[in-house]
């Protein structure tokens, strides 16, 4: 802004000031010069012909002639005691000491200290207070011919002149000091102006440069803001969005927008982009929620790479799956070769090879367990969920252990009338699996305690045994195919339970100490769908 132009809008605010004064005295001249000589006589009319000529000087000097900043600084003072003089003439042409318009001194003083400080302000009190009281002091001595009132004694002279000044001065300085603080409050407001622009950019060009889309939108999804990450993310730029609802660029998402994670895909200059989003309420100061603010990411490397991972570990776990498959069945199937080839031999005692073909025939059942659990394990039917009463079935289950194994002491807490949206016959293979390895853990001789409870979401399902426990570095494995430390182990029971839980959204944890016992955990939700 150009540095002249408070005092050219100071000059413009004189000129009005000059104009409402040389219309109010015409008027006051048109109704009550019929009661007024004073305001009847031609000096007052070329008062205030005076008064429009000039000011129309002034306004012509101001628009012809371009003027610096000291140049129109004194220029205006010249134009405060040029109005100085014709506010005393005024004066004195309205009588003097009685006359109305000693108040325009104040005025006066007020424009100035608008116009030029308060150092301005002082000089037009004290130039226009001094000759008050000289004019005033003439007119008493008949120095003057002005006629007043024969009443007015010296006193009253003095006291109008003091009234006067201290008027004057008064205002000077309470214009002054208002003035005083304006600026401060000025400088104050430009100075939190400029940070607030500074603070505005440097916003912008973090939201502009961080690695991440972001966007903003009001509450009804309609775009407000997105940034230069977002704009390379989708190829789309803010001027084509802006405005828009949010799906318009992420048709995934839905309107308004749902707090919180989740991931889609978008599509962009013929390619799929995999996108992964969290959305959170966008507030205000108050705290009111005045749309939603999201950031994303391209996760397209991010999920290839999962994908390349799951495929070596899937190749991974075919190999190792393979080796243990190879190992499982060549223990029986060199049992059986070795039998059949001490049976071909045909000079063994009947009672040995009798005892051979019944070697054989175990190990003959035994490979085919092994291949019944293993395809159980690869290749699983789907779930054929129902709702169910749990209690009864984990119930039936823990009774029909204990009345097997009678040596073993079963303590139970199991919750009535819970139900399961689940299938029943897995879910009992699951326990059954689990409660036998317990039994097996403790030689049928410790305790077992079984426990079925809900939180309300998930049931839950612990079987604790003080039995020997798992090592350390087993408690991993223990849910891998083929992983057994038992002697006639297929290593499938706990992997089968594994797969079962997790086709059902649920989850099974080990807790466990070498000779101290185990704790299996089963977690499986009430149900899955919301009309059960």
């Amino acid at each position: 802004m150009n540095n002249t132009y408070p005092i050219r809008r100071g000059l413009y605010l004189l000129a009005v000031y000059r104009l409402t004064v040389a219309l109010s005295l015409l008027l006051l001249r048109s109704f009550l010069g019929s009661f007024s000589p004073v305001m009847r006589g031609g000096p007052i009319f070329v008062w205030i012909i005076s008064i429009l000529l000039l000011t129309l000087v002034y306004m012509l000097i101001l628009q012809i002639i371009r003027l610096d900043r000291k140049k129109l600084l004194i220029f205006t003072y010249f134009q405060l005691f040029l109005d100085v003089i014709f506010v005393e003439v005024l004066i004195l042409l309205t009588g003097g000491i009685e006359s109305w318009f000693s108040f325009l001194l104040i005025l006066l003083t007020i424009l100035a200290s608008i116009i030029t400080g308060k150092r301005g302000g002082y000089i037009i009190a004290a130039s226009g207070g001094i000759i008050y009281g000289v004019l005033i002091d003439l007119q008493y001595y008949h120095i003057i011919p002005i006629a007043y009132t024969s009443s007015y004694q010296i006193e009253e002279f003095f006291y109008n002149i003091i009234v006067n000044l201290m008027g004057l001065f008064l205002t000077a300085f309470l214009m002054g000091y208002l003035i005083t603080r304006l600026e401060k409050t000025s400088e104050t407001l430009m100075k939190r102006d400029i940070d607030l622009k500074e603070l505005a950019k440097f916003q912008s060009e973090v939201i502009d440069n961080i690695p991440s889309g972001l966007f903003t939108t009001d509450n009804y999804g309609r775009i407000l803001l997105f940034n230069r990450a977002g704009e390379r993310i989708t190829g789309k730029s803010f001027e084509e969005v802006k405005g828009l609802p949010i799906n318009s660029v992420f048709p995934f998402l839905q309107i308004p927008p749902v707090t919180g994670r989740s991931k889609g895909c978008i599509h962009k200059d013929g390619e799929t982009i995999h996108i992964g989003m969290n959305i959170s309420n966008y507030t205000n100061a108050k705290g009111e929620q005045v749309g939603f603010i999201g950031t994303f990411q391209d996760v397209t490397n991010i999920i290839r790479m999962e994908e390349e991972i799951k495929k070596k570990e899937k190749l991974a776990a075919i190999g190792q799956l393979s080796a243990s498959i190879a190992h499982e069945l060549r223990n029986p199937l060199a049992s059986i070769k070795s039998s059949f080839e001490m049976l071909k031999e045909n000079r063994l005692p009947d009672e040995t090879k009798k005892r051979l073909m019944d070697i054989a025939i175990a190990e003959m059942d035994r490979l085919n367990s092994i291949v019944k659990d293993f395809l159980v394990y690869s290749n699983p039917k789907p779930p054929e969920k129902r709702l169910f009463m749990l209690s009864n079935t984990v119930n039936e289950l823990v009774d029909s252990i204990a009345h097997t194994y009678e040596s073993l002491e079963i303590k139970k807490e199991i919750k009535d009338n819970i139900k399961v949206f689940a299938d029943e016959q897995k879910i009992r293979q699951v326990l059954w699996n689990i409660l036998t390895n317990a039994v097996d853990a403790t030689d049928a001789k410790g305790t077992i305690r079984v426990y079925l409870d809900s939180d309300g979401k998930n049931v839950i399902i612990r079987v604790i045994d003080n039995g020997c426990g798992i090592e350390e570095e087993d408690i991993e494995k223990i849910f891998y195919p083929f992983f057994s430390k038992k002697k006639d182990g297929t290593g499938l029971g706990l992997a089968i339970a594994y797969r079962i839980i997790e086709e059902h959204g649920g989850n099974i944890s080990v807790n466990s100490k070498p000779g101290q016992g185990s704790e299996f955990t089963v977690t499986i939700p009430l149900r899955d769908r919301e009309d059960v």
